[in-house]
């Protein structure tokens, strides 16, 4: 079984618990652990697969809540720095079921490439790029780049999502280069429907897809809500439904389908025949996450999903 390895942020998620409030008049939350790729760990190992996280977290009762959190959910942590103060992300639940958020940086950003330990990455391993905050300014950004450097001069799966935060992202043109960089270096990318049109300047998505192919990446997956994924490689593009639910909290919801897509990879093999049952697999992942509250505590189980699937070979 190879390893899912994941870098970026780990946070707490103080998640508002007033009904259908913003974060203006939000008064109550409460502590969640999030970022994510910590998400997408935390799926891996929760559906039976081997992650590992890459990153820091503060020297403080909350990084050792989030320290916690991972080693309960199965992921290595190995590669885990605790210095500084906690990153926190305060998050309201509108009527919808969409998110209002916003952030205070800690200490996510200063994880320096040199306190990897590059041993662990073994042939045939996943490394997912999927920070919301590894793009901007900072070490993170820069063990982001030599990260990449190294999984591709060593033959690793290169997985990447942009993860574009409106109320982060500062300097749009250098987001875009950047994010561009890595989809042309990558083996797998998700984006939701947004992220492609800003990428590209594309509002028609098959027209978005094809700019992202002709970077060099060679599986482009946008989510698309409850109208499920469109999933395009050189061969072809298809839409792989999703299933319906009532959702409560959209938080997470494509951390976990990057997860179970990446957990498919690593404990199966990359087969591209086997491609759209990968993506119907992930798409009821992330369909499930939205039906409760928070981001690694609403991952449902792998039984949960197989039985959303008919209890169907996947």
């Amino acid at each position: 079984m190879n390893t899912v390895h994941c870098i970026g942020e780990l946070l707490i998620d103080w998640v508002c618990e007033d009904a259908s409030s913003d974060l203006v008049n939000g008064t109550t939350f409460v502590k969640k652990a999030g970022g994510a790729p910590a998400n997408v760990a935390a799926v891996v190992s929760k559906h039976g697969g081997r992650s590992s996280f890459l990153g820091q977290v503060g020297a403080d009762p909350f990084g050792q809540f989030l320290k916690q959190t991972l080693v309960d959910n199965g992921v290595g942590v190995e590669n885990l720095v605790e210095q500084g103060d906690t990153t926190f992300a305060f998050v309201s639940i509108q009527a919808d079921g969409e998110r209002d958020f916003t952030f205070r940086r800690g200490s996510d950003g200063d994880y320096a490439f040199e306190a990897i330990d590059l041993t662990a990455f073994k042939p045939g391993d996943i490394v997912h790029f999927g920070s919301a905050t590894a793009l901007l300014d900072g070490e993170l950004k820069n063990a982001y780049f030599k990260l990449l450097q190294f999984a591709k001069r060593d033959g690793l799966f290169v997985s990447f999502d942009p993860n574009y935060r409106d109320a982060l992202v500062t300097d749009i043109d250098a987001f875009k280069e950047d994010s561009l960089h890595f989809i042309a270096e990558a083996d797998f990318v998700k984006l939701s429907e947004e992220e492609a049109q800003l990428l590209t300047g594309h509002d028609d998505l098959n027209q978005a897809v094809a700019s992202l192919l002709e970077t060099g990446a060679s599986r482009i997956a946008i989510t698309l809500g409850s109208r499920g994924t469109l999933i395009a490689t050189k061969d072809g593009n298809n839409v792989i439904s999703s299933v319906k639910i009532d959702s409560v909290d959209s938080t997470g919801a494509g951390d976990a389908f990057v997860g179970a897509y990446l957990y498919r990879l690593a404990t199966l093999g990359v087969d591209d025949a086997r491609l759209l049952k990968d993506i119907e697999y992930a798409n009821v992942t992330g369909a499930l996450t939205c039906t409760a509250y928070g981001a690694i505590p609403a991952i449902p189980s792998q039984q949960r999903v197989l039985e959303a699937l008919g209890g169907k070979p996947v």
